[in-house]
């Protein structure tokens, strides 16, 4: 009888019983990495253990500056300045609105080839480290939690047979998400994100043709540079 009343009571209460996870996180830079923190401090805030795994070339990511939470810092060819160049000219396409339509074509291969030789050092740092791997196995975590321009997380998520959550979609026209990650984005209401802003989900005909071409722009452009970039891989 004591036992019952005890529980009741503690059910009155409102007494909430969590247990605490490990929480493995690969996260973005610039604005990405601002957009992961906010989620991070909450885990932490939550009592999650949470470790932040960034290549030695990561322009953003403080992983010198002691935080609440771990950086596990993995080595990479790539030099900072050679990293911050990329994403620099990353970002600078965002923002040059003068180039004609073939000067943008040929602007989005050459900045997302260079962006593939970056991805490509990112992920030779993290699954060429066999000292790496092994006390990312050992740490035995939860989730991998990470930023849908982190190369490779669904990889590092396979290999340690963990489940991968995405922090937000953001690939030209989903391609990472729909090719790799196997997402459904019918053109006809999913808008080619990061590329029109202006369409949304309840698009006219012509819209959904103009939507549909760029799906099918960016498909092409992701295939070619894929397999011109990254299938020796």
């Amino acid at each position: 009888m004591t036992s019952k009343a005890l529980f009741v009571f503690v059910l009155l209460c409102g007494v909430e019983i969590a247990c605490a996870g490990k929480v493995l996180v690969l996260p973005g830079e610039y604005s990405h990495w601002h957009n992961m923190r906010v989620i991070i401090d909450a885990l932490v805030d939550r009592n999650h253990s949470v470790t932040v795994l960034v290549s030695s070339s990561s322009p953003t990511v403080p992983h010198t500056r002691k935080e609440r939470f771990d950086f596990n810092v993995y080595k990479v060819n790539m030099e900072k300045e050679e990293a911050i160049a990329v994403w620099n000219d990353f970002t600078h396409l965002w923002m040059n609105d003068t180039a004609d339509k073939y000067e943008r074509v040929f602007n989005i291969w050459r900045v997302v080839t260079n962006f593939m030789v970056l991805t490509a050092d990112i992920c030779k740092g993290m699954f060429h480290n066999e000292d790496l791997l092994r006390t990312l196995h050992g740490s035995h975590y939860d989730v991998l939690l990470s930023d849908p321009m982190m190369p490779c997380s669904d990889l590092m998520a396979q290999k340690l047979n963990i489940p991968h959550v995405l922090s937000l979609r953001t690939a030209f026209a989903y391609t990472f998400e729909r090719l790799c990650g196997q997402m459904p984005a019918p053109a006809s209401y999913v808008p080619a994100a990061a590329v029109q802003d202006h369409l949304t989900d309840r698009m006219s005909f012509a819209e959904r043709v103009k939507n549909m071409l760029l799906y099918i722009k960016h498909t092409t452009v992701f295939r070619l540079n894929m397999k011109f970039t990254s299938d020796w891989l």
